[in-house]
């Protein structure tokens, strides 16, 4: 009867070491698989943003592209409108000052202002008269103190 009664305290007692043996590791578990369901969420999380930065960038992108074909497509018109002889003639007028045979060129030359015209007048005078100049004004204005 002891005997039985030893053989089944070391069965309860491996029982027992078993159980807590299964609580450990299967709390073990909960922990590792909790943790890698939130590394796994984070890892979403950052991919969802980066595809959220992308997206933008790209719709930033197209809006480039349609503005530089537009522009593409107003030099090509440029282009097709320098090739013409009309075109070419108005530039030979503008900027190179030629003219068709039977025309006269007529020049129009801008008026100075007055502002304009003493500003002219200053550049023209030597230095000794600018330097005569500053020197009057600072003469009399120290007499009229």
């Amino acid at each position: 009867m002891v005997a039985k009664f030893r053989k089944k305290r070391k069965r309860s007692l491996k029982r027992k070491k078993n159980s807590w043996k299964n609580i450990f590791f299967s709390m073990l578990f909960a922990v590792l698989f909790i943790l890698v369901i939130g590394f796994l969420v984070i890892t979403n999380l950052k991919i969802k943003e980066r595809r959220e930065e992308l997206s933008e960038r790209i719709a930033i992108l197209k809006q480039e592209v349609a503005l530089l074909e537009q522009k593409n497509e107003e030099i090509k018109e440029r282009i097709s409108e320098s090739e013409s002889r009309e075109y070419l003639e108005e530039v030979a007028r503008d900027q190179l000052s030629l003219k068709a045979p039977g025309e006269e060129v007529v020049v129009v030359k801008k008026e100075l202002s007055f502002a304009e015209a003493s500003e002219d007048e200053e550049e023209e005078k030597s230095w000794w008269e600018k330097f005569k100049s500053i020197w009057k004004e600072k003469f009399t204005s120290f007499w009229k103190r």
